[in-house]
């Protein structure tokens, strides 16, 4: 285990002004790759993490193991540029851009299969029982494959690349962001538009709570939204004087009352939905210079996870001072 420096700072409620910094250490780091990693996904409850450096992929259960549950080497882990795992830790995504593999995890088995031709994948997510899988493609078509079924349906549901996609925990409803502008929610089975978020530049990011009852989109500029998909109206917009914010990953806690975010710039930033506000900011620990947040979670009650591009799993507990602000709103 190595300790590593974090930086906390904690903002006003009103605005982005800072109001206190803390320093100390993590609470863990845990080095899961000598290499620079080319994808990396937690889990949701930040119990398990996939890590692939372009020639291996390994699989390790955090916070137990010293070395890997299992990897994958050769041709199933080459050029893997795309990973996700199930919300209930039994199945994890494997993508070259070009295929897309599903994969037992507690059996460590290649369960299926899927080839895309000449449809290039720009993202993926995977549902909480891992039986729906949504694809987007740089075409603006998105795929859904039905895993019991075996069956794959391909949607036009954009002009122009897909550039993020998100799906609801049971799967039936998907979120897909552009570079038309636009982020549509929609049905996965039909591929029904339920709303339609027109953003002033191609939307980079999003995400979907797993009720599918609230969104976030980020555009390349300036919209950043928090919505309310009962009506489509916008619920709140992140309350920052930021430029180009970019976003590897995001989650929303497990009440929906927080987003946590990872940006290529080695932060983590975890923000307030009912009104956008930045309740607090950590600086991942960078080994072989500028390092980038992968992925996100929520580890457990008051902690949260991430995993860099140096293959550094780290995990913070939040101070009071943010949950406190939590429990009051």
């Amino acid at each position: 285990m190595i300790k590593v420096l974090w930086v906390f700072a904690v903002f006003s409620l009103f605005g982005c002004s800072q109001q206190e910094v803390h320093t100390g250490q993590s609470s863990l780091a845990l080095h899961h790759s000598d290499k620079i990693i080319t994808a990396s996904a937690l889990s949701q409850d930040g119990a398990f993490n996939l890590v692939a450096d372009g020639s291996q992929l390994c699989l390790w259960k955090n916070l137990e193991a010293k070395s890997p549950l299992n990897c994958l080497q050769g041709a199933q882990a080459q050029f893997v540029e795309l990973l996700d795992i199930s919300k209930n830790n039994q199945f994890y995504l494997v993508s070259n851009r070009v295929s897309v593999s599903l994969f037992s995890l507690v059996k460590h088995q290649l369960l299926a299969q899927w080839q895309f031709g000449e449809n290039i994948i720009n993202d993926l997510d995977i549902s909480a029982q891992g039986d729906i899988i949504l694809l987007g493609f740089r075409s603006g078509k998105a795929a859904v494959i039905d895993v019991k079924k075996n069956s794959v349906s391909i949607f036009d549901k954009h002009r122009l690349d897909i550039n993020s996609v998100s799906l609801s925990d049971n799967g039936a409803i998907a979120f897909t962001g552009s570079s038309d502008k636009k982020a549509l929610l929609w049905q996965s089975k039909s591929g029904k538009t339920l709303h339609a978020f027109d953003h002033g530049s191609r939307v980079n990011h999003v995400t979907l709570s797993g009720d599918a009852s609230i969104a976030f989109t980020l555009d390349a500029i300036k919209d950043r939204t928090f919505w309310d998909l009962s009506s489509g109206e916008v619920l709140a917009q992140l309350d920052t004087y930021l430029k180009f914010i970019e976003f590897n990953d995001a989650l929303f806690s497990p009440d929906n009352a927080t987003l946590l975010s990872g940006s290529p710039r080695q932060v983590l930033q975890l923000w307030r939905v009912f009104d956008g506000a930045l309740l607090g900011q950590w600086q991942s620990a960078v080994t072989r210079g500028r390092s980038s947040v992968l992925s996100v979670a929520y580890a457990g009650k008051g902690l949260i996870a991430t995993t860099n591009s140096d293959g550094l799993f780290e995990q913070w507990p939040l101070p009071e001072l943010v949950t406190k602000s939590l429990t009051e709103n």
